[in-house]
Parts: C-alpha cells; sequence; structure tokens
C-alpha cells in the first residue's frame, strides 16, 4: 500500500469582477458596450457556479467570457507583459485559475493565474490563487513567495498566512507553521482548520503542554458552540487515554443532540479503536435519528465490513441514498474482503456521479491492480490520458499495472506523472529507476534510485536496483554462473557444479559459448533448465504475448497454452473476464505440450479460479518455503476440462493438479503426465540477447507433489487430435 502525504487545501475567494465601463482604459466611465456585457453575464455565471461547487459547470461560462475579452481586445491574447485594464477583463482569467484549482488542474489553473497577474493592477486574491497552485504542484518555495506578496499587498490577507502555514507545515518547518497559523486566527479566530494546525504544530515541537493549553482556550472561548468541542475532541485524540475522550464526546453528543456530526464522533472512536459492536450499536441508533444523513449510512457499510458482514453492509447499502461517498464505501467493502473485482461496479456509480472527483478513479484502478486485471486497468487509465488530475496515486497504478504486462517502457511516463505531482513520491521514483533497469539503462536506473533513496534510504525497490547495477559491473558470464550456484535446485555435488561452471570466469565469452556451459554443468535428465539466446531469444520475446489459443463454441471456452511466461496469466484473464455468465459455461483448458513456465504465472490463474486458499507452497534447495494464495475473488464455471498429455509437465502440471484438488467440477482428459513438480526463475540480459532458465525449487498443492508420480486423468485418450479430447467435453 502506499504512503499517503497530507494534503491541506486552501481555496481564495475572488471577486466576481464589477460592471465597469471604460474597460479599455478610457479616462470616464462609459454605458457597457455589448461584449462588454457578455463578458459580465458569462463571468458572473461561471463565478455562481464556482460558488455553489459546480467547478466543472463553471468552466464553459468562464471560457466564453475569455473569449468575449479576446474579441474585445486582441492584444491579451498573446500577453507577455504588464498592461493596465479594469477588473472586469481581469477576472474570468482569476476565477477560471480558481475552478481549476479545485478541479486539481493546477498546471493549467496556473497558467491562467499568471495572465491574470500580468492584468494589473493585482490583488492579494490573485497571488493567494497563485501560491495554492503552486503548492498544489509541490513548488514550494514559489508559493511561499506568491503568499508573501499578498501580504506584501495586504497584511490582512487571512488566505496568505494560512498558505504560508499550509507550506510551511508541509516543508517540515513547524515554528513557522505555528506563527502564521496564529497570524491567520488573529483575523478568523473561530476557525478550526486553522485550530487544528496550531495543535499539530505544537505537537510536532514537541510542546504538548501547549496544545493542551491552546485547545482548552479554544474550548472555553466557543463551548457554547460545536466547534470548541471539535478542538477539545481533536486534542484529547492526540494525548488522552479512551475512557476520558469517550466521556468528552458523550457530554459533546448531549450538548448537541441535533447535530450529526456532534453524535457521529463517539461511534467513530469506538470505531477507531477496534470496538466494531459499539460503532454497529452506536451508528444504527443515529440511522433511526438522522436517516437521510450520508455520512451515518457510510460508517455503517465500514464497520459492517470491519467485521467481515458483507451481507450486514449491503443491507445498508440498498436502503441509502445515491451519493458517491457510498458507492466508494460499499467498494471498498468489497476490497477488504478480498473480492476485488466485485467492487468495480461500486466505484464505476461513484464516478458517474462525482466525475471530477478523483477518489472513484483511484479505487477503481487499484481494485483492477490487486485483482490482477492489468490489461483492464492499463485501458481505463489510457482513457483518462486527457484529464487532469491531482493525486499521484492515478498515474501509479496505471503505470505499476504497465509494468505488470512488461511494457516497461510505457510504464514510466505515468511513473514521470506521479512524480510531477509530488516530488517527493520516492516510490514512482524507485518504480521508474527499476523499470529503466529492466530496459538495460543503467545510467538513468542508477539516477532514479539514487534520487529514491535520498527521500528515503530503505526504500526495498530501490536499493535493490542499486545492487542488481553492482551485479551488473561483473562480466555477463560471471553473473550468469553466480545465478546459477544461487537458484540451481540440484546442486548436491557442489563441487563438481562449481567446476563445471567455472568456465563462465572466461572473459569474453560468447553467448553461444555460455549456452553451452549451461547446458554442460545441468543435471543430464533436467530438460527444465536451459539457455536461450541470439535469434532463438528474439522470437521467444516477440511471442511471449502469443502463448495463448482461444476459442467460442456455443457454451464451450476452449483455450490452449504453450507454455507458462510472464504475461500468460494476464492474456488468460483478459479473455476469462469476457466470458458472459461463466457459472452457465463450461471452461476448456488444453494443456497438451506444455512443458511448463512460471510457476509464478500458473499460480497467478489459479488465483483468478480458485477462492480464498493457498493456491501451492514453494520449496527450496535449502528447505525454506513460501506459498501462494488467491483471494476470495474468482471466476466460476459450470464445468472445466483439462486436456494433458505425457509432455505437460512443470507449471502446467501446477495448474491441472491446483484445479483437480480445490474443485469438484473438474475433469483430466489424456494420458499421464511428465511427473516434474518443480519450477523455475529466469536470469535475463537484454542487451546481450540471453534468457537462462533455472530450476530452483519444488511446488506442492496442499501436501502432494508429482514429482516422478504423474497427474492420472479421469478420461484416457490414446488419440493425438484435438477432436479426440473434445468427444469427452459435455
Amino acid at each position: 500500500m502506499r504512503n499517503r502525504i497530507r494534503v491541506f487545501v486552501v481555496a481564495a475567494v475572488l471577486a466576481g469582477g464589477g460592471m465597469l465601463g471604460g474597460c479599455l482604459g478610457q479616462d470616464k466611465p462609459t454605458v457597457p458596450s455589448v461584449l462588454e456585457m457578455q463578458i459580465y453575464n458569462s463571468n458572473e455565471a461561471g463565478y455562481e457556479k464556482i460558488e455553489e461547487g459546480a467547478y466543472e459547470e463553471a468552466l464553459p461560462f468562464l471560457n466564453k467570457a475569455i473569449e468575449y475579452v479576446y474579441e474585445l481586445d486582441p492584444s491579451l491574447k498573446d500577453l507577455k507583459q504588464e498592461v493596465k485594464r479594469s477588473e472586469l477583463i481581469d477576472s474570468p482569467f482569476s476565477n477560471i485559475s480558481w475552478a481549476y484549482y479545485e478541479l486539481g488542474d493546477y498546471a493549467k489553473g496556473l497558467d491562467y493565474i499568471e495572465k491574470s497577474l500580468l492584468i494589473l493592477p493585482n490583488t492579494d486574491e490573485e497571488y493567494v490563487n497563485q501560491g495554492n497552485l503552486l503548492s498544489g504542484l509541490h513548488r514550494n518555495e514559489e508559493a511561499l513567495a506568491s503568499y508573501k506578496q499578498a501580504i506584501a499587498l495586504n497584511s490582512q490577507s487571512a488566505n496568505a498566512y494560512y498558505g504560508l502555514g499550509l507550506v510551511s507545515y508541509e516543508e517540515g518547518d513547524y515554528e513557522e507553521a505555528l506563527a502564521q497559523f496564529k497570524k491567520y486566527l488573529d483575523l478568523v479566530p473561530s476557525d478550526t482548520d486553522a485550530a487544528e494546525m496550531v495543535i499539530d504544530s505544537l505537537l510536532a515541537l514537541e510542546r504538548d503542554e501547549k496544545a493542551v493549553k491552546f485547545a482548552d482556550s479554544f474550548f472555553k472561548k466557543y463551548e457554547d458552540s460545536y466547534d470548541g468541542y471539535m478542538i477539545k475532541g481533536y486534542m484529547l485524540e492526540a494525548t488522552a487515554e479512551h475512557d476520558e475522550i469517550e466521556q468528552f464526546y458523550k457530554q459533546a453528543g448531549e450538548k448537541f443532540p441535533d447535530l450529526p456530526e456532534a453524535q457521529l464522533k463517539l461511534g467513530e472512536l469506538y470505531y477507531g479503536n477496534g470496538d466494531y459492536d459499539s460503532a454497529a450499536d452506536h451508528f444504527n441508533r443515529l440511522l433511526n435519528k438522522f436517516p437521510d444523513e450520508p455520512e451515518v449510512y457510510t460508517w455503517l457499510i465500514w464497520t459492517a465490513s470491519a467485521q467481515g458482514d458483507l451481507d450486514q453492509a449491503e443491507t445498508v447499502y440498498a436502503k441509502s441514498p445515491d451519493m458517491p461517498e457510498i458507492h466508494n464505501a460499499m467498494g471498498n467493502a468489497y476490497l477488504d474482503q478480498g473480492l476485488y473485482i466485485e467492487s468495480v461496479p461500486y466505484f464505476e456509480r461513484a464516478i458517474k456521479l462525482a466525475p471530477a472527483a478523483e477518489t472513484g478513479y483511484i479505487y477503481k484502478l487499484k481494485a483492477l491492480d490487486w485483482g490482477k486485471r492489468y490489461y483492464q486497468c492499463v485501458e481505463f487509465g489510457q482513457k483518462l490520458d486527457d484529464l487532469a488530475f491531482a493525486d499521484p496515486d492515478i498515474p501509479w497504478y496505471i503505470g505499476q499495472c504497465q509494468l505488470e504486462l512488461e511494457n516497461d517502457e510505457e510504464a514510466i511516463p505515468y511513473f514521470e506523472q506521479a512524480v510531477s505531482l509530488n516530488p517527493e513520491d520516492y516510490e514512482s521514483l524507485s518504480q521508474i529507476a527499476y523499470a529503466y533497469l529492466l530496459l538495460g539503462d543503467d545510467a538513468k536506473a542508477k539516477e532514479y534510485s539514487d534520487r529514491a533513496l535520498k527521500i528515503y534510504d530503505e526504500d526495498s525497490t530501490a536499493l535493490y536496483v542499486q545492487s542488481s547495477l553492482e551485479e551488473n559491473r561483473e562480466p555477463l558470464g560471471e553473473r550468469i554462473r553466480q545465478f546459477f550456484l544461487d537458484n540451481y535446485l540440484y546442486r548436491n555435488n557442489g563441487d563438481q557444479l562449481e567446476r563445471a561452471l567455472e568456465k563462465l570466469k572466461q572473459p569474453g565469452l560468447s553467448i553461444e559459448q555460455i549456452g553451452r556451459v549451461i547446458n554442460n554443468a545441468k543435471l543430464a535428465d533436467d530438460r527444465f533448465t536451459f539457455a536461450i539466446y541470439g535469434d532463438a531469444y528474439d522470437q521467444m520475446t516477440a511471442a511471449q504475448d502469443e502463448t495463448i489459443t482461444y476459442k467460442e463454441k456455443e457454451n464451450q471456452y476452449y483455450f490452449a497454452f504453450d507454455s507458462f511466461t510472464g504475461t500468460t496469466d494476464d492474456q488468460f484473464i483478459r479473455l476469462l473476464d469476457r466470458i458472459p455468465n461463466p457459472g452457465d459455461k463450461t471452461l476448456v483448458i488444453d494443456l497438451r505440450g506444455n512443458g511448463g513456465g512460471l510457476s509464478y504465472s500458473a499460480n497467478a490463474m489459479l488465483d483468478v479460479l480458485l477462492p480464498d486458499l493457498v493456491t501451492s507452497t514453494i520449496i527450496y534447495q535449502d528447505g525454506y518455503t513460501s506459498s501462494y494464495y488467491s483471494d476470495a475473488s474468482h471466476t466460476e464455471f459450470k464445468k472445466i476440462y483439462i486436456f494433458v498429455d505425457e509432455n505437460t509437465a512443470s507449471a502446467a502440471e501446477l495448474l491441472t493438479l491446483g484445479l483437480k484438488t480445490y474443485l469438484n467440477n473438474v475433469t483430466v482428459v489424456g494420458r499421464d503426465t511428465f511427473g516434474k513438480g518443480v519450477g523455475q526463475v529466469v536470469f535475463e540480459d537484454k542487451r546481450n540477447r540471453i534468457m537462462v532458465y533455472v530450476v530452483n525449487h519444488y511446488w506442492n498443492v496442499k501436501q502432494n507433489n508429482i514429482m516422478n508420480a504423474h497427474i492420472k486423468p479421469d478420461i484416457y485418450v490414446k488419440g493425438n487430435k484435438l477432436d479426440d479430447f473434445m468427444r469427452a467435453v459435455k
């Protein structure tokens, strides 16, 4: 799960723009022209939409106002230097920048506010708006300068002090943040957001007593309003024991019986402490009192999910209002239960209701990523390419899905977009480094891993990249030699293996020579350890996305797999999701002649077909084990047939045994399988066009391993034609 960075939002309130004549610099006011009236009316309509929070709807009006401005004064279209104009001309640019800020398109908003600032005279609100946009782009130094310019114009600019406080806090300058929030509170003394930030700043400075004193003072000043209780409760949650906080929120609830937010706090406290039964009781009582309050439904859904009671969550959801936050809550209830794909429709409903809100997009991308629907994730993400988002999680998930599909080059721009939205996003920097490592660009891999480690020196991906770069400095033969020694399962006679691999230490070996050394070093009967290089490497990598044959006939869906590569499972899942009503259909999996491949790929396919369980256990040469798991989300078929023969081996046998062991509707058709319960890892060097597959583990399904034991079919078939096997399918 990605680390969250706290984001503070400040919206500058901009004027709608007065209806003044003489907008082009005339000495005396005049009767407004038709164009001036059109500018005024369009700008006012857009401003009203902003005030309503309908930012997307504001844009057409404000864009139309700007068109009229350019028609009235064409010189402003390519404005490069300061000019003097009236507020009527200036205001549409300010307002549209505000709308884009609220929509999270900080770059576009900045373009408009910078044009607005070229149209004199300027106001403190414009500089505050510029500061907000620069802060959204994490250009904090420039944001601070903008806020200070606002204060220079107006020492009473409350929003400028607030902006200074937020940026200072984000930069870790808590002393300065504290000073600026106090100045803001001198101007807006009852603002609870600023009061919370004062408490946060004092706690960050380890001045707990002063934080308590401040909260007590605020509470006494506003004890007749809920604002006072809110700040006192905020302080208690940071410093007090559960019983004291509980008693205080009960007191708040008694004082403000008709205020939903005051009533909710006690249930939120129970939920936060893991007392879900008490939370459920409390929220259910509130539902009777506040049947139209969306937050009550949201908390009830969250609570039912925490209790593992998805049916109860659905019961609450069924009677809840049609609101995006409730759809997102229900989707997250499914996510929490491992039902990733089942969560997607709820997030889609949230997106439909609130297309400008980023939350639904983030959750849908997360569900597709966690549910291994990488193709769907990328396809959905590409539809969002033309939209502007402020949250780096959106491009991060798209980039992550591209990486899973081995689209390393395509992943990089998405991670770069995430970094542009948050320059401190070390996870995206390390993923860029990893992608460049896979692409063989060591210089870029080092650059980005260095940047990631400068922000967080324990990032595991960046450290892995740096370790790999160290290894890459070794000659190719030495790297393959070490990889083989570290991973080869059958190294009972270690001295003999080391002698056989000694030749790899020789400098200047060709890939053909390396391949011969590998073939001579492995056990004679080990057909699953081999090297692929040169033209064979090119053919294999080119064919990796074509490992599946897929056919449909009435209610039968046929898949044939040549091998298990890094994307075989993704191709399978992509096609599987297109099958309508699979519970009424027959799935046919043809593994004849499939000698195996990557255990991960076979386990990923088991994941999509099996419920929540351990799909297989991997056993390494040193006796250590690890397990693959399937989640609760899975696709069920009426019947499953698996075709096997004497050449079905390794990962193909793993898929067969996994399905046969855990499902009661699976029929295995054909002949005894090869009987090789092992799996491989792969060394790849793209620059030298070589891959080395090395057997490095046994695998079990439950307690069963078919090493030299074979999987015996339920129905034997002598012939080799597909029709011979299809006759068994009913």
